[in-house]
């Protein structure tokens, strides 16, 4: 079934090209770093930073209830450079959230380190370009089971570094897409979780080589509602396609004022070392958003 999830959602990114909406530049984060580039030459540089939240208090409610308040802040810094038909991309993003409910502890509710570098010389036809990346992916911190009681994260267990070159197709300023061949190493920094990330037991490191897809999505789908989708695959070449990792985010983000966001994120993503089920993560927000750049 996880296959019908990728099918479904590349074809609604596909279909969304056709919408005739008036596309503007979007304030959020995406995995599409040089499509924007204006200023050839030169850096052109962007830096966010956000505070989301929301809190539930009750006394004495007779329908009863339960408090909770919850945080998550998070930063996105790019960095664009063009010079002729070569492009470099820097983009950081950083996500961390805690909630709490009723009296209990505070336990983590988001937690995201992520960096992506990405090349590309353009073709003639400057739909097409020949695309690198080096992509870095882990956490801050410790995640727990539902009974918070067992560890199944932390700092660099796991963290994944992804080298993917290919070709890049871009039809228009909403869609690109990407497939090219891949190496992805896993490092675990607490080898009592190597098991659990796919890796043989006490080792601390996996290589492994296989091909990608990249789709990224992004447009103004109202006014002052925007869209971003992102569809990235991962197909281990001595594994059956079946097996093939895949996360899917969709993000919407409305725009209240220069300051006040609300943001909703339904993400997906399958990876068979991990778990044979589908792993789902849904987040509604609302928050202050600052642009530095």
């Amino acid at each position: 079934m996880r296959w019908w999830y990728v099918l479904l959602l590349t074809g609604f990114l596909m279909l969304s090209g056709a919408w005739s909406v008036k596309a503007q530049q979007l304030p959020m984060p995406t995995d599409d770093l040089l499509n924007d580039a204006e200023e050839e030459g030169d850096w052109d540089f962007t830096f966010r930073v956000g505070i989301n939240g929301s809190q539930a208090y009750y006394r004495e409610w007779a329908q009863g209830g339960v408090d909770r308040i919850a945080v998550i802040g998070n930063t996105v810094f790019t960095g664009v450079y063009t010079e002729g038909p070569y492009q470099y991309g820097l983009r950081v993003n950083l996500r961390y959230g805690q909630t709490r409910q009723d009296r209990g502890a505070f336990r983590k509710s988001d937690d995201r380190i992520r960096i992506r570098n990405q090349f590309r010389r353009k073709f003639e036809d400057e739909r097409f370009s020949l695309t690198a990346n080096i992509n870095f992916e882990t956490q801050f911190d410790k995640g727990y089971d539902r009974d918070f009681e067992e560890v199944q994260s932390r700092f660099m267990a796991p963290g994944t570094l992804t080298e993917t070159v290919g070709l890049s197709y871009d039809p228009d300023s909403y869609l690109e897409s990407t497939v090219g061949i891949s190496l992805r190493q896993t490092f675990i920094s607490d080898t009592s979780l190597s098991e659990r990330y796919g890796l043989d037991k006490g080792s601390w490191f996996r290589n492994e080589a296989g091909f990608t897809v990249i789709l990224n999505y992004e447009r103004e789908i109202w006014d002052n509602v925007s869209y971003t989708g992102y569809l990235e695959t991962f197909s281990n070449l001595q594994e059956s396609l079946l097996n093939t990792d895949f996360v899917i985010t969709n993000e919407f983000e409305g725009k209240i004022n220069d300051y006040l966001t609300t943001n909703f994120e339904f993400s997906m993503r399958y990876n068979n070392d991990v778990t044979n089920a589908l792993q789902i993560k849904q987040i509604l927000s609302v928050g202050l958003n600052f642009h530095f750049m």
